[in-house]
């Protein structure tokens, strides 16, 4: 309590500072520019400046008065959320605010021009700075507005935090969060679209060029990122000859490259002023550019042994001048040549074991110096390679057709200035292409509560459609997957170290009487089959189970025999069967079909539904029973249950884990069972109406989503109190595409990243908007429905999540002690480090190379060295955020250095993440087409595999 009030008293000082700030903004600069004589600001330029300011305030001078009313309630009325319920969800908010924030950057054009072009306008500006006592610009007290919401989120999250279960706020609050996580979404969205169109106004100004007012003039095209990069040019030898700094333009569907002149100028009253101007080196369609990463098809040049120590910017941008620095081409080209060599000496080493005389320099002892020498050699050069390629970006460029009409191609070699910033670009260039593919151009209908179609950039991109079967077998159909988001390997090449690792799916289907395991690889850009197998029996769910913490870490002090022993100790897929039964398959890279376990449920009672929690097996029956089945202490399951729990009389056909409790479905009742007692907490009714069956539950935050098994309707209700909060109909935004009135029924669910994904029997998937924050997952707009579509229902829905394969191969490798990489943010810090030569060891025929010594000496004969510090060039991937609040407009104007920093501060933020759904059904067809009679190869079972978007990550 002590706590929630100071939290309270901390809403309302942040509220009058924030009232204060906007009622400075009005009466120290609106007014005395509104009355001044002559103007220094016209009428126009003025209401543009503070636009809307007056009606935000208006909103927050209301929520003001019912906070203080609450205030002094507060002893006997413990709430605040639903003040803020009533206050932000009106429109009039939303309106004012959207407003305001898109033509933010109209207003700080129009002040920094003008600060430029009329002295007495900044020194007016420098005068009420002056004089306030916190000495806060103009610029900082506009951003207030735009900062208002995300200080209120975190403000509620932490009265949330120090709200107990059950107190009567604790629901109110929720409810705000959601509210207020909503406005800032769409405030966000908003922003981003304005600053969009800003910023291709602004590019297609600078370049002065026809093509780029085509790009202006076009309202499908926008901004994806903007990049400064160093090229590099090479030479026939593969060596760098020079460097030369560019900006990469990556628009939805064109990748333009220029150079940044700063050119000054000087206007009709004298003042200089300073701009970029851009010289247009070339432009490409978006959908033929192609990046190429050396040695990814052999993997030779990605599947080092070791991470590398140095970065490619080491090399590049602190080259020393009249040195030659050789690129990975290069690298790769004597790789290849070491591996030859390699393989030769392997050879005669098997010759001179033949020998029937001994010689003095010619015997095993020697041949063995040489290999080992040369595998020295090859893991340094591999190190290299690794070293150069981290910041480098290979691009293939379509070119102007040659005189017989072919087309041509030419190469740009770019380098980034972390890591971190090709890996996000080469990310964001195949999220846009895959956006450009023709499945993509027309993959959803949605139309938005305005009426305005949802923007292109946030819809699932359809990966792959394929099937998921032994060949001719098509009389299997899907039924369910579990997701196992470690890594399958299985001997396939390692992809390149910035890229993201998936994991792998399982896919039962079935017939009448069996089924089939198909086990899918999310490794490559191409999801594949790489296993397939038959069971006695069909399988109706699964569910995958980690190894334990505690058993992995027994295993690590073991030796390999006592861990062979041990093999259960290692992921699992359980399979629940039809006939009543349980198997347990091993699944771990490199595994082939293993079971485990196979033991059959109390009386053989078909298993409907399967969880897993706290070495705890939940296994929901036909006969309305839940299993609960412990493991041994050789990490097998004990076949005989431990505890069985009697629901109802109805199939428990969904079960979910939710914090220290299992929600078990049967018939329309939910049960909430503890993990820690195995007893019934408590329970509740889904539905009112008689023969209501809950088909399928989905968590998010605290709210529940429910599916039934007849309708389409769906039910939120809220985990806490159990109230119920929301339905949805989804039959609405299936006829809103769909001609006639076709029955719709739910057939499966799953939440994601802001979107609750909803398949139905119709083979349609209906994706709608939820909040992503611990608050209420409501559906916040009307959403969208995939033109894609299985033939039959959409049996599951599922998520696989990534790797960053980096992170991975730091935890997998044991280097030695100071060996490790440093952060890509403190590279900068090392004063200077000695590289070994990367031409060194090229030049293999010129020079000799002693194999029988230490590979540290040939490193120690290299006069090729560079240092790694601080970099001269201080830009970074550029954004569309507004600088700091202490920024101020009239500094902006003389210091360019200052958006430099920012860039790099903002490129050391950048997180790349990658999100895949799965839907599971027969065939594939597009709703929005004409399709002839359906082949029986359409029938098959398949899954549709889809990218979320890294906006909506």
């Amino acid at each position: 309590q002590v706590v929630r009030r100071y939290i309270l008293g901390s809403v309302v000082d942040s509220e009058k500072n924030y009232v204060d700030a906007l009622k400075r903004i009005l009466e120290q600069y609106e007014k005395p520019l509104s009355d001044m004589e002559p103007k220094l600001l016209s009428e126009r330029k003025l209401k543009m400046v503070f636009y809307r300011i007056k009606e935000i305030l208006q909103c927050h001078s209301m929520f003001q008065i019912a906070l203080a009313s609450r205030v002094s309630e507060w002893d006997s009325v413990e709430m605040i959320g639903d003040v803020f319920v009533a206050s932000f969800s009106k429109s009039m908010v939303l309106d004012a605010y959207s407003e305001y924030v898109n033509n933010f950057s109209t207003a700080v054009g129009i002040l920094k021009k003008t600060c430029a072009t009329k002295p007495a306008f900044l020194d007016f500006l420098k005068q009420c700075q002056e004089s306030s006592p916190d000495r806060i610009t103009l610029y900082g007290l506009m951003m207030k507005p735009i900062q208002r919401f995300p200080q209120f989120i975190l403000l509620l999250q932490d009265m949330l935090k120090n709200t107990n279960k059950g107190h009567p706020d604790r629901l109110p609050l929720q409810m705000a969060l959601t509210e207020l996580e909503t406005l800032a979404e769409k405030l966000n969205e908003r922003k981003r679209d304005a600053d969009q169109r800003c910023e291709i106004k602004q590019i297609a100004k600078a370049m002065n060029e026809r093509y780029l007012n085509k790009v202006r003039n076009s309202g499908n095209r926008y901004l994806i990122r903007t990049d400064d990069m160093v090229e590099t040019v090479y030479n026939d030898k593969g060596e760098i000859i020079k460097t030369k700094e560019r900006r990469l333009f990556m628009l939805n569907d064109v990748l333009m490259c220029a150079t940044v002149n700063i050119r000054s100028s000087y206007e009709s009253s004298g003042t200089m002023t300073t701009g970029q101007r851009y010289l247009l080196k070339w432009s490409v369609p978006l959908g033929q550019v192609e990046v190429i990463e050396y040695g990814s098809s052999e993997g030779q040049g990605d599947n080092c042994r070791f991470p590398p120590q140095h970065s490619a910017e080491n090399v590049i941008i602190n080259s020393k001048p009249n040195k030659l620095y050789m690129g990975p081409g290069q690298l790769y080209h004597d790789l290849q040549n070491l591996l030859h060599d390699l393989n030769v000496v392997g050879q005669i080493s098997q010759l001179i074991g033949s020998l029937k005389g001994n010689y003095q320099n010619l015997n095993q002892s020697v041949a063995h110096d040489w290999t080992s020498g040369l595998q020295k050699l090859i893991l340094k050069k591999e190190d290299e390679i690794r070293a150069a390629d981290r910041c480098r970006i290979q691009l293939q460029l379509p070119g102007k057709q040659d005189k017989s009409g072919r087309p041509t191609f030419f190469t740009a070699v770019f380098n980034t200035f972390t890591p971190a910033i090709k890996q996000s670009w080469i990310n964001n260039l195949q999220m846009a292409k895959l956006a450009l593919a023709e499945d993509n151009l027309l993959g959803w209908f949605c139309v938005e509560d305005d009426g305005n179609q949802i923007k292109k950039e946030k819809h699932p991109l359809l990966v792959r459609h394929m099937p998921v079967m032994m060949a001719k077998q098509q009389e299997f159909k899907v039924e369910c997957a579990a997701y196992n988001p470690e890594p399958y390997l299985s001997g396939e090449t390692e992809s390149d170290s910035c890229a993201m690792e998936h994991g792998f799916l399982w896919i039962g289907s079935c017939t009448n009487q069996m089924g089939q395991i198909a086990i899918v690889s999310f490794q490559s850009s191409s999801p594949k089959v790489i296993e397939c197998f038959n069971v006695e029996s069909r399988i109706l769910c699964m569910v995958y189970i980690p190894e334990e913490e505690k058993l992995k870490e027994q295993n690590k002090g073991l030796n390999s025999e006592n861990v062979l022993a041990k093999s259960s100790n290692v992921p699992t897929i359980c399979l629940g069967m039809e006939e009543g039964s349980i198997s347990v398959y091993k699944s771990c890279q490199g595994s082939k079909k293993i079971r485990l376990q196979h033991f059959f449920t109390p009386e053989k009672s078909t298993v409907m539904s399967l969880t897993y929690m706290s070495e705890y097996l939940f296994a929901g029956l036909v006969n309305g029973n839940i299993s609960i089945y412990t493991k041994a202490e050789d990490g097998t399951w004990n076949t005989e249950p431990q505890k069985i729990v009697k629901l109802g009389v109805l199939p428990v056909r969904s079960l979910l884990v939710m914090e220290e409790t299992i929600w078990a479905a049967c018939g329309g009742q939910i049960f909430i069972i503890s993990t820690v007692t195995h007893s019934i907490e408590s329970h509740f009714e889904a539905h009112q109406e008689e023969g209501m069956v809950i088909s399928h539950m989905a968590v998010a935050g605290v709210g529940i989503w429910i599916a039934f098994t007849s309708g389409s309707t769906l039910r939120l209700f809220h985990t806490e109190t159990l109230k119920h909060l929301q339905d949805i109909n989804i039959a609405t935004p299936v006829h809103n595409m769909l001609p006639g009135q076709q029955r719709v029924s739910v057939t499966s669910l799953l939440v994601c990243h802001g979107l609750l994904l909803v398949g139905t029997n119709l083979g349609i998937i209906v994706a709608l908007p939820v909040p992503r924050l611990q608050g209420i997952p409501k559906v916040t707009g009307r959403g969208m429905v995939s033109y894609h579509a299985h033939n039959g229902p959409v049996k599951f829905l599922i998520m696989a999540t990534s790797i960053n394969k980096k992170n991975r191969n730091k935890l997998r490798n044991s280097l030695p002690p100071g060996s490790e990489p440093k952060d890509d943010d403190d590279q900068k810090n090392v004063l200077h480090h000695e590289r070994p030569s990367s031409s060194s060891l090229s030049n293999t025929h010129d020079t000799a190379v002693w194999l029988g010594g230490s590979v540290g000496s040939i490193a120690q004969k290299s006069d090729l060295s560079s240092s790694s510090g601080s970099l001269t060039l201080s830009h970074g991937s550029s954004s569309l955020e507004h600088r700091p609040e202490d920024s101020n407009i009239y500094e902006l104007l003389k210091d360019q250095n200052i958006s430099f920093k920012s860039k790099r501060q903002r490129s050391k933020k950048m997180k790349v993440s990658s999100v895949l759904v799965i839907s599971g059904g027969q065939g594939h067809r597009r709703v929005n087409k004409k399709t002839k009679q359906q082949r029986q190869d359409e029938l098959v079972s398949s899954v549709m595999v889809w990218q979320i978007p890294l906006l909506n990550i």
